[in-house]
C-alpha cells in the first residue's frame, strides 16, 4: 500500500544527487538559454543536496491523467536511462516550464536533479530560482568598495520560486509535492504551475482541516506522558480547532506552534519535533490550504466527559478557559478525581 507520509528526516539524510544540471530563464526571451553540463565539487554537492532538503516538502498532488500526461512520459523516459536522457529531458522540461508561463517570468535558473533515496528509489527535484541580488566587498584601507554580483547561487530558501518533488513509481500516495512562494489565495499553485506539471490536489481543505484535528488528538493520547502535566489531551485538541476556527491559511510551523504550547522550553522543543514527525507520517506536513471551518461540526469541537455515575461535561475549547479543572491524577486521600467547575450562573434547562 502507498506510503502517506511525506519524506522523513531519515530520507532527507540519505539524499545523494545522481544528475544535475541548470539552464537560464531569461525574462524576455522565449526559451532559456540551455546549458550542458555544470561541474559541482564536493562542497557544492553539500550545498545543493541541503538546498534540496530545503525544498522536500510541499503540497501534495497526484496527476490528472498519468497515461496521457506528457510530463509524467518525460520524467519516465528520464529515469529510465538517466545516462542517456538526463540532458534532453531536463531542456524539455526547462522549455514545458518556461512556456506554460501565461506572462513574464522573472529571471533565474530552472534547476533539474535526480535524487537517489536510501539506495533504493529515485526521486526527481525541479526548481526554480529567482536570481537574488548580492553585494561582494572588499576593503581599501578602513573604505569598502562594494560590488553587485548578479550570476549567484544563495542559501536563502525566499530565492526558490517554485519547487516540485516528483514521484513516477506508486511508493508514496502522492506524485508530486509542489509549493510556490507566493501562491494566489485559496490556492496551492498557480494555475500554469499545476498544468505544466498536470496536477491536481490530492486533498480538499474540507478533509484536510478535521484531518489535521485529528491527528493532533491521535498524537497527543499516544504521548500522554511526555505532555505538560499541567495540559490533557482536550487541550491540544482544542488548540488545534482555535487555530482552525481562526487562520487564514494553514501553515504546518504555525499550526504545530499554536498547538504545542509549553512553559518549558526544552520540552516544548521537543514536543514540537515529535508533533512534526508525526505530521510526516500522516502526510500533513508541507500543507497549504485555507481551514474549512464548516468542516469542524459543532459535536466535533465539543469536549465530552463523563464520570462513572452518568454526569456528563461537554464544552469547547480549553478546560481552563471554561473555569474547569479536570485533574489528571486522583486524589490520594480518597481515591476519586476533584472536578471543580467555577460559573456565575447555573441555568435550570428542566423545564417539568
Amino acid at each position: 500500500m502507498p506510503k502517506e507520509s511525506v519524506l522523513s528526516e531519515e530520507e532527507k539524510s540519505s539524499f545523494e544527487i545522481k544528475k544535475f544540471i541548470f539552464h537560464i530563464i531569461i525574462e524576455d526571451q522565449l526559451q532559456p538559454i540551455y546549458l550542458d553540463e555544470v561541474a559541482l565539487e564536493e562542497d557544492q554537492i553539500r550545498f545543493f543536496t541541503q538546498r534540496l532538503v530545503d525544498v522536500s516538502e510541499g503540497v501534495q498532488h497526484v496527476f490528472v491523467d498519468r497515461e496521457k500526461s506528457e510530463f509524467v512520459k518525460d520524467c519516465e523516459t528520464l529515469i529510465a536511462d538517466p545516462e542517456a536522457n538526463f540532458l534532453r529531458m531536463s531542456k524539455k522540461l526547462a522549455y514545458s516550464f518556461k512556456s506554460y508561463h501565461s506572462g513574464q517570468t522573472s529571471n533565474g535558473v530552472f534547476i533539474a536533479a535526480l535524487v537517489n533515496v536510501e539506495s533504493k528509489r529515485d526521486l526527481i527535484f525541479l526548481l526554480k530560482l529567482d536570481n537574488r541580488k548580492v553585494y561582494q566587498y572588499r576593503l581599501k584601507g578602513t573604505k569598502a568598495l562594494l560590488k553587485e554580483l548578479t550570476q549567484t547561487f544563495v542559501e536563502d530558501k525566499k530565492a526558490v520560486q517554485k519547487s516540485a518533488l516528483v514521484d513516477v513509481s506508486d511508493y508514496y500516495s502522492w506524485d508530486v509535492l509542489a509549493r510556490e512562494r507566493n501562491p494566489p489565495p485559496k490556492q496551492a499553485l498557480r494555475v500554469y504551475f499545476s498544468n505544466f506539471l498536470t496536477v491536481m490536489e490530492k486533498d480538499v481543505p474540507s478533509t484536510l482541516t478535521p484531518k489535521a484535528v485529528k491527528s493532533v488528538r491521535a498524537w497527543a493520547i499516544s504521548n500522554r506522558e511526555d505532555l505538560d502535566p499541567d495540559q490533557d489531551v482536550s487541550s491540544y485538541r482544542a488548540r488545534a480547532i482555535g487555530y482552525m476556527m481562526g487562520a487564514a491559511m494553514y501553515k504546518t510551523d504555525d499550526f504545530i506552534d499554536a498547538v504545542v504550547m509549553d512553559e518549558n522550553e526544552e520540552r516544548r522543543e521537543r514536543l514540537r519535533q515529535s508533533l512534526k514527525e508525526y505530521f510526516d507520517e500522516v502526510g500533513m506536513s508541507g500543507q497549504s490550504f485555507v481551514p474549512n471551518k464548516t468542516s469542524l461540526k459543532t459535536a466535533e469541537r465539543k469536549n465530552i466527559r463523563e464520570t462513572a455515575e452518568g454526569v456528563k461535561i461537554e464544552w469547547e475549547g480549553e478546560a481552563a478557559d471554561n473555569n474547569i479543572d479536570l485533574p489528571r491524577e486522583k486524589n490520594p486521600h480518597d481515591g476519586l478525581f476533584h472536578i471543580v467547575i467555577k460559573t456565575r450562573e447555573i441555568i435550570n434547562a428542566d423545564k417539568s
